[in-house]
């Protein structure tokens, strides 16, 4: 779990690249810069941490062939229907990264719930793991037609207490910022996705997630655990208050 939110971390200060460019501070540019450094840093210990101790999970293994192969049948395309084809490589590194996450978002979500002060809380977690739930039965069964391995489970290691360590702010907080980045990885999936019946399972958990941070977002707003950004000026509302 470590590893993801390194991860996580690190791919988010990757976009540090765009706030050094619109940055004009000299102290702002530098932080963002050691910010990065930082999450390179912390992922790369994680990775050294998981290996020593024979924890790391390694996704599925791939056999190259001796000569490059080209596509030569529209079928290449095709998951539903005709003859199809297994899994390319790029397709499972996609499947099997967000298999993992959503794996990590079910574990919190289990483990919020059984903390959580409020009904309304506990039920939208609860909603949160269910949807993450039917996310990793959809991604797993694909994996499981080929015969590829499915990353392991967590929600054996939640205890079975019920006393809070965090606010519910901020465990609503954690969660919908979960579901909200993988919106970025399953981007990406659907964009590396060649099969028809992938790119359909991907149009489906992008519109999941949307309901979700919808019901996210109202919790967060009645609660006013949201700040508001800055806003552009409204020269019209400006000019009829004059």
């Amino acid at each position: 779990m470590l590893k993801l939110f390194t991860y996580h971390d690190f791919t988010w200060f990757a976009r540090t690249l765009h706030f050094i460019g619109v940055s004009v501070r000299e102290d702002l540019r530098y932080f963002y810069d050691s910010c990065d450094n930082d999450a390179k840093r912390m992922y790369h210990q994680t990775i050294d941490l998981l290996l020593e101790k024979g924890s790391f999970q390694r996704d599925p293994l791939f056999y190259p062939t001796k000569n490059p192969e080209y596509i030569s049948s529209q079928d290449f395309t095709d998951g539903f229907f005709g003859k199809g084809r297994t899994l390319a490589a790029t397709e499972i590194i996609s499947i099997s990264f967000n298999l993992k996450k959503s794996i990590m978002a079910k574990t919190l979500a289990i483990a919020f719930s059984q903390v959580t002060q409020t009904k309304e809380d506990r039920k939208f977690l609860e909603y949160a793991e269910k949807t993450a739930d039917q996310q990793i039965k959809n991604l797993s069964k694909i994996m499981q037609t080929d015969n590829l391995p499915v990353p392991k489970s967590w929600e054996t290691e939640v205890t079975t207490s019920t006393d809070s360590p965090f606010s519910d702010k901020l465990m609503l907080y954690h969660t919908g910022f979960l579901f909200q980045a993988a919106q970025a990885y399953h981007g990406a999936g659907l964009a590396s996705a060649m099969r028809t019946d992938l790119v359909s399972t991907y149009e489906s958990t992008i519109l999941q997630n949307l309901i979700l941070t919808k019901k996210w977002f109202n919790i967060m707003e009645q609660n006013k655990w949201l700040e508001q950004p800055p806003l552009a000026p409204n020269r019209k509302e400006i000019a009829r208050e004059k």
